[in-house]
């Protein structure tokens, strides 16, 4: 994935005050911190001494010290201090990498690429993330990141998932691309089972119909989807190598007419929560189970009858493209300025 987007670190509550955590991102490692006064920041993760990782040292006020020597950087990456003799020398002026740190829906998001495109790039935007109920939890997963989206946004796996979900016969109804933007629509039958009495008033798309609808949104490197306007599930990857992805999920959920917004957090949805862990659990599964028959399968073609997996796979690629050509030239092209800088809203 491009460095040069905004990505989930953390979320805010496992990142607490004088706090260092280890965070990596396509191999490289960073040091993402809570500063005494509570704000979140990141800086490369390495002391310039001796190459040791800065997330096993501590923090002071808002700088970071490192384990080893004590070599004690401030939030902008200068050399300030350390805790041993100069030796009769000036303190050496020298630097680590800072990178951008913003915090939103209780997730700690961080910029790996260009600070100066940081400064130009929104950050991307979730409906009714006041409003409604929610939940958030992480996996980390032993597969590529582009087999998380395919999982994510083809719903024809759902056979997989079983009883845990409540739809029958799935059809992808509509999809279109444009841009950096793919979107699907899918439609479901409700099955008929001893819990649809239940599912039809959550899951169907209105009284008279036993049909329901999922809108999937891919807005590189974002994913969301929303069933029927009063479910809505986003999903932030942060590539940690060629075959380890971190997925970090918000869900929101509308709380029925008339139920206020606390009383369905504290009520619904904890009981909701080990439901949607367990089918990410199975999702989880599959896709590391065909990380793994790629290493031995890889080389074989593979028949897709789904076209909208093409145009994800090409989206993928193109945006690496895009980055590696930016790294050559420091420069993007007007329309991928213009995707650069665009609001994008799941």
């Amino acid at each position: 994935m491009s460095p040069n987007h905004w990505y989930p670190a953390a979320f805010s509550h496992e990142v607490k005050r004088k706090q260092l955590i280890d965070v990596t991102f396509m191999g490289d490692s960073f040091a993402v911190y809570r500063g005494e006064d509570g704000v979140a920041r990141s800086v490369e993760n390495r002391c310039p001494h001796r190459q040791i990782k800065l997330s096993h040292g501590t923090v002071e006020g808002c700088n970071v010290v490192c384990i080893y020597h004590g070599w004690t950087f401030e939030p902008g990456g200068k050399l300030v201090g350390f805790k041993h003799d100069k030796f009769g020398k000036k303190l050496p002026v020298l630097n680590v990498q800072a990178y951008p740190v913003r915090e939103r829906y209780g997730i700690i998001w961080f910029f790996p690429g260009d600070p100066e495109l940081a400064a130009l790039t929104p950050l991307v935007e979730i409906p009714h993330s006041d409003d409604w109920a929610s939940v958030r939890f992480a996996f980390t997963w032993a597969a590529h990141h582009s087999m998380l989206i395919d999982n994510l946004c083809n719903l024809s796996h759902l056979w997989v998932h079983g009883s845990w979900v409540p739809y029958g016969p799935t059809v992808l109804a509509d999809s279109s691309a444009e841009k950096d933007k793919l979107t699907l629509s899918w439609e479901h039958e409700l099955r008929r089972d001893f819990m649809h009495p239940f599912t039809k008033r959550v899951f169907r798309r209105d009284a008279s119909s036993n049909l329901s609808d999922t809108f999937m949104i891919y807005d590189y490197p974002y994913q969301s989807a929303l069933s029927n306007q009063r479910i809505r599930s986003t999903n932030f990857m942060l590539p940690i190598d060629e075959t380890h992805t971190r997925v970090f999920t918000y869900q929101l959920w509308k709380p029925p007419k008339g139920v206020p917004k606390a009383v369905f957090q504290r009520l619904v949805m904890p009981a909701l929560k080990p439901i949607a862990r367990e089918i990410f659990r199975q999702d989880g599964f599959t896709v590391e189970e065909e990380q793994k028959s790629w290493f031995i399968h890889g080389h074989r073609p593979i028949p897709e009858p789904n076209p909208m997996v093409k145009r994800f796979n090409e989206l993928t690629v193109r945006k690496w493209d895009e980055y590696l050509e930016f790294k050559r030239t420091g420069t993007l092209t007007d329309a991928q300025m213009a995707e650069q800088v665009r609001v994008k809203v799941l």
